[in-house]
């Protein structure tokens, strides 16, 4: 039987070292614009020893283990748009030690159970966005819920992970095809078949300043084919009713650079684009008359470059319009979509409408398919709208009530 002065000796050899928690280190991500908080975890483990003392022989003591103390690195992120306070998280796992005195005789010895107690941190993890600069770190401390399990001669640590970040995101979104697309008509009941059918369009113009009445969401956009009496006769009429009618865009003169079609001058067409078109600036946005996507000396592009040159500042424009007619697949696609950022670079970096395009030779399904996906991207979110020629039978459409080919492309089903 050992003194008490020995019980008290071995009690105090195994008597537990407590480490307390030590403050998360910070780490300061700083910009113009921002300094972000990051935290770190720690954990903190104390072990219980049990020491069992038998009459009549030397008392054992187990090792004591040194508590533990970890540092797992929250992840982190910022950009320059914004600031993030992160969360700290403390794991704590505390134990004691307890000696337990056995007695011992000629019956059996009663034996003590070594307990565990755990207490465990449920993590939290706090993510706040700022979007001005943070000066003071703002610390978040997670709210235990202690929970004791007895586990024979086990020390366990409650691990946890803490994601401690306020990520911002930004997402570029593109301009819808179907809010972009339109269409190029004669036959306004092929409009609303083609929307029957589930086509995608927002837009339509038939090459005049009036029409039959359109299916419900359908924008009708009036053109000014030509200054010529025929054409401009009730054009101040069918504008402000049309514009009266939801249309936010007038259309100028057809092709004036080819001259099977509205067959102008430039300088002839600039002073009829001030005289007609000018007074509905403020009311509409207003285009530059459309031309073809020839390269011929006093055509297309050189055509539209002598215009502003005869408007010397005077003609009201928002954004060009231009035609192309080429071959089909991906290379006749490519050729297109380039001459549409040819026609923006000549267009003082104003917007695009593609009223007329199609596909005149090869494969005119992987040319939609290659137009279609691509006109939807950001790099060409400066064409604004396009139609494609057009929907009537032969083209977009097969018969009268189903979509070709090319046209279920072009219609997004």
């Amino acid at each position: 039987m050992y003194s008490k002065t020995s019980l008290m000796a071995l009690c105090a050899a195994a008597a537990v070292r407590e480490v307390a928690a030590g403050r998360g280190h910070q780490h300061m991500h700083a910009n113009k614009r921002e300094i972000v908080w990051a935290a770190t975890e720690t954990v903190v483990v104390t072990d219980w020893v049990t020491v069992t003392v038998t009459e009549g022989e030397e008392p054992t003591v187990a090792a004591v283990p040194t508590s533990v103390q970890g540092h797992r690195p929250a992840h982190h992120s910022h950009s320059k748009q914004s600031s993030a306070v992160a969360a700290t998280t403390t794991s704590t796992i505390e134990s004691s030690t307890s000696v337990f005195i056995e007695a011992s005789s000629s019956a059996s010895a009663t034996t003590a159970t070594p307990t565990t107690m755990i207490t465990a941190v449920k993590p939290t993890t706090t993510t706040v966005a700022l979007s001005s600069v943070v000066s003071t770190p703002s610390e978040v401390t997670s709210v235990a819920e202690q929970t004791t399990v007895a586990i024979p001669t086990t020390t366990s640590v409650a691990s946890t992970t803490t994601s401690a970040a306020a990520t911002a995101t930004t997402s570029v979104v593109s301009s819808s095809g179907g809010n972009k697309r339109g269409l190029a008509f004669n036959d306004a009941s092929l409009v609303q078949e083609y929307v029957n059918l589930g086509g995608a369009a927002s837009w339509a113009y038939n090459w005049g300043s009036s029409t039959a009445d359109l299916p419900s969401g359908i924008t009708y956009y009036p053109m000014l084919w030509s200054p010529a009496s025929e054409h401009s006769n009730g054009w101040d009429g069918f504008a402000k009713a049309a514009i009266a009618n939801g249309a936010d865009a007038l259309l100028s003169f057809n092709e004036p650079d080819i001259a099977s079609q509205a067959n102008m001058s430039p300088a002839a067409a600039a002073a009829a684009h001030i005289q007609w078109m000018n007074p509905y600036a403020g009311q509409a946005r207003i285009s530059t008359p459309a031309i073809s996507s020839s390269e011929n000396s006093g055509q297309g592009l050189d055509w539209l470059k002598q215009f502003f040159a005869a408007c010397n500042g005077q003609c009201k424009f928002d954004f060009c319009a231009a035609h192309w007619y080429g071959p089909g697949d991906k290379a006749g696609a490519d050729a297109f979509l380039s001459h549409l950022q040819d026609v923006q670079s000549n267009c003082d970096g104003k917007p695009v409408w593609v009223t007329e395009f199609a596909a005149e030779s090869g494969s005119v399904d992987v040319f939609m398919q290659e137009v279609v996906e691509k006109l939807a991207t950001d790099d060409f979110s400066f064409v604004e709208k396009y139609s494609y020629f057009m929907a009537g039978v032969g083209e977009l459409f097969s018969t009268s009530t189903s979509l070709s080919s090319y046209g279920k492309i072009y219609a997004g089903i």
